[in-house]
């Protein structure tokens, strides 16, 4: 299914939740384009890796149907490149810590000037509160949030669920509002000012 053939996605995403995201859109037919550290890639390259020298299933299973290039949008030719993708793509999706991109120099009325119909997705941890600055994988969304309780209990220690179901949801309910926002910008020829889907909000 190609239904969304023609959208071109600006993936800035890694380790699972955003990549989760993106490779939804790509499997429908969005056109991707995974930015990776320059040297480094995505963490999960190497993670859980079983052939030396090759990239892990962990990252190939997150990562298909996509196209990648590595960048640095913190250098000025990186910068140059990065501004230039803003501009000709439909979506950017990312999931840094909060703040990186702004630090970066590519606020959201930066990226505004540059594509007016751009769709910026965003994922972070925690909603607004005294926790919205904090970096959050999975085990902590699960143990915050108090999904691990229902798991089982070690003792007195709540259990996390072997799969990731944290961040495979997010990015799948993080899929589904950019769709939406792409069907919206059908009608109103506007991007959103983001969508940030956080794994839990105090």
């Amino acid at each position: 299914m190609e239904a969304l053939k023609g959208v071109k996605v600006l993936d800035m995403t890694h380790v699972q939740s955003g990549p989760t995201c993106t490779q939804l859109l790509a499997w429908f037919g969005a056109d991707v384009v995974k930015v990776e550290r320059p040297g480094v890639g995505d963490a999960t390259r190497g993670q859980l890796r079983d052939v030396p020298e090759a990239d892990s299933l962990y990252f190939t299973m997150l990562n298909s149907n996509k196209r990648s290039i590595t960048l640095n949008p913190k250098k000025p030719e990186g910068a140059k490149i990065f501004a230039q993708l803003i501009k000709e793509c439909d979506v950017m999706v990312e999931n840094f810590a909060p703040g990186a991109l702004d630090r970066m120099g590519f606020t959201w009325e930066k990226i505004q000037e540059l594509n007016p119909r751009m769709i910026y997705a965003s994922v972070k941890g925690f909603g607004p509160g005294k926790y919205e600055e904090c970096k959050v994988y999975e085990n902590v969304a699960q143990c915050a949030g108090g999904s691990a309780s229902t798991t089982g209990m070690l003792g007195e220690v709540p259990l996390v669920t072997g799969a990731q179901i944290g961040d495979s949801g997010t990015g799948l309910h993080l899929a589904l509002g950019i769709v939406t926002a792409l069907f919206h910008r059908e009608k109103s020829g506007k991007g959103q000012k983001y969508l940030q889907l956080c794994r839990m909000v105090f």
